[in-house]
């Protein structure tokens, strides 16, 4: 049987998905968001190949553990069991986020944790295990060396791996009602180990999401960066059948979190990136018809500020006002016709980070 709060989770995602298109649009102010991601840091201590966010530097102006946690207190009571995913850069390097996400499980809310895993001390892993997350999802690029290679630095998959058992041991032995996934960004360096990637969820009892290569992030946007990116898959034909294989692989049972839509949508980017850049950039390609992400999209920044829309800036920031007020006061972008379909050329002049993107790219 469903959880109660499973089904109300989901019949808030299925109105608010709605009211983007009901009655002409009409009733689109009325969407609540159903994209929710804290950032909690811009701090990471991979060293990824499509990622420049480890390079920041310098003190971050946070906002408080008090703070953080009046969020997840508003979101509980505005919205009911959403799901809510902690992140970064590397979500971990915050020393608030396992008790964040113990605070927002007892609530109620269905917590993600993105991490890549790279840990010495499992006793880390552990104590995030008993905070209760719904789901612990573990960047997993490629098998042995690959892994290494994509994230930088040497002995990565070894930890990564150690990660998983110990998140496997903490499940069992706790009976934790905790779901693990494995994120795989398909790139040129790892064409040969994404449907291996596959098969290890398999043996392991797990399962895997993929997701198609995109600008490094925390750089300026580039319309044009996958004709000089050392990471864009120069043999177009070899990714194709990369990405028909996985839907080989999912319809023979093998447990690959991607719709089919999805896996669909990969195909004409890594044929025509320019085609359908800013959709898959925005994670809606396998959807119908395109939407402003302000109508459900919801991503508060390491510094408090909180996002909408990729190519706008910050509506406001929860050390000044309840992230409520924030979104019922942002900017009404989609009546004027959303930046996915027309790409103002203030919009293309922003900065590229790692917004609206994290919750599906650790």
């Amino acid at each position: 049987m469903t959880p109660l709060s499973v089904t109300r989770r989901r019949l808030h995602e299925g109105i608010s998905y709605r009211l983007r298109s009901f009655a002409g649009g009409r009733l689109s102010s009325y969407c609540r968001p159903t994209s929710i991601v804290l950032l909690l840091t811009n701090r990471c201590n991979a060293r990824c190949i499509h990622c420049d966010i480890w390079k920041n530097r310098g003190p971050e102006e946070r906002p408080s553990l008090l703070q953080w946690t009046a969020v997840l207190a508003d979101l509980r009571k505005w919205l009911g069991p959403v799901q809510v995913t902690l992140s970064g850069g590397e979500a971990l390097l915050n020393q608030d986020t396992i008790q964040l996400l113990s605070f927002g499980s007892s609530l109620g809310l269905s917590m993600e944790l993105l991490t890549h895993g790279f840990w010495e001390d499992q006793t880390k892993i552990e104590r995030l295990s008993l905070a209760r997350p719904a789901r612990v999802t573990i960047s997993f690029d490629g098998i042995a060396d690959t892994h290494d290679r994509v994230r930088g630095r040497a002995g990565f998959v070894e930890k990564t791996e150690r990660t998983i058992q110990t998140l496997k041991r903490m499940r069992r032995h706790h009976s934790l009602k905790m779901s693990i996934r494995l994120k795989t960004v398909i790139m040129r360096q790892n064409l040969d180990d994404v449907c291996e990637v596959a098969r290890f969820a398999q043996r392991e009892g797990l399962e895997v999401f993929y997701q198609a290569i995109e600008q490094n992030y925390n750089t300026a946007e580039d319309a044009g960066w996958f004709a000089h990116s050392e990471t864009w898959p120069s043999d177009t034909e070899k990714v194709v059948c990369v990405v028909r294989e996985l839907k080989t692989l999912k319809n023979q049972g093998l447990p690959i979190a991607n719709s089919m839509a999805q896996l669909d949508a990969m195909i004409p980017y890594f044929v025509d990136p320019a085609q359908s850049r800013i959709a898959i950039q925005s994670h809606s390609a396998h959807e119908l018809k395109q939407f402003c992400s302000a109508l459900t999209m919801l991503q508060l920044e390491a510094t408090g500020d909180v996002v909408v829309c990729n190519a706008q800036k910050p509506i406001g920031n929860i050390k000044d006002s309840s992230i409520r007020q924030v979104w019922q006061n942002r900017p009404h972008w989609w009546e004027g016709g959303c930046c996915l379909e027309r790409r103002s050329p203030e919009c293309s002049t922003l900065a590229s980070s790692d917004s609206g993107r994290v919750s599906e790219l650790e």
